[in-house]
């Protein structure tokens, strides 16, 4: 609990579906600038080894969806994963959602999929230009941290969400994220084995996390979740 009255509102209405603060609602825009979806432009996953040969994978126009479709894990107390430090509250959510009070939108999959352009080159040498897309069946944990002021002390209106960080936490065993690549070679079946090495998915992750990070991307993030908290605080004045 928080000495801000303001940040322990904002922590209840998180964890509740018909808010316009619920944590899979603030995490969703259909404009884009939200975590989902999301276009990750460019990412390189670099110096991976196939049949002896170094191989460097590009992808470009990540397009991710389905990151919203989440909700506050339960601790074994029974309380939700939610903790405030003055004015920070850090959340752990796990995906899929499985409330059933929560209607995700019709564009939002039950799980994560993600699709782009694929460029990869072998020993240097360019192989043609492909695709490339990745599912993930279930998310352990989507962390985050934001903090909840006020420019003017008791004007919602001045209301400002802040997300500091997210993270992206997918299992990684038991084929729960597949990455599947088509590319017009005979190395399609080797790169896409390497590929799905738990280590190298472990890379793919990174870079996601590396962009969603990205101040500009935190800060698009933190308008929605601005936008969502004053509707949801204003409309029950």
């Amino acid at each position: 609990m928080s000495d801000n009255p303001l940040v322990d509102a904002i922590e209840n209405i998180l964890l509740v579906p018909s808010s316009d603060f619920y944590i899979a609602k603030i995490l969703y825009s259909d404009s884009g600038n939200a975590l989902d979806p999301r276009t990750v432009d460019s990412f390189t996953l670099g110096g991976l080894q196939v049949l002896g040969m170094t191989l460097d994978v590009t992808v470009r126009q990540f397009g991710i969806h389905g990151l919203s479709n989440v909700e506050v894990k339960t601790l074994p107390n029974g309380q939700p994963a939610v903790s405030v430090d003055g004015d920070a509250v850090t959340f752990d959510a796990q995906l899929p959602n499985t409330n059933p009070q929560y209607q995700r939108p019709a564009d939002v999959p039950n799980q994560v999929q993600a699709g782009g352009a694929l460029n990869v080159t072998i020993n240097s040498a360019p192989m043609p230009p492909g695709t490339i897309a990745m599912t993930i069946d279930a998310v352990q944990s989507l962390s985050g941290t934001f903090t909840v002021t006020e420019a003017v002390d008791g004007d919602l209106n001045t209301l400002s969400v802040d997300f500091t960080n997210l993270t992206i936490t997918p299992d990684l065993s038991n084929n729960n994220m597949t990455i599947t690549v088509n590319l017009p070679t005979a190395f399609n079946g080797a790169i896409n084995t390497v590929l799905n090495q738990p280590g190298n998915q472990q890379q793919l992750i990174e870079q996601v996390n590396a962009y969603v990070n990205r101040p500009d991307v935190l800060d698009q993030v933190s308008q929605i979740a601005t936008q969502q908290a004053k509707a949801a605080l204003l409309g029950a004045q």
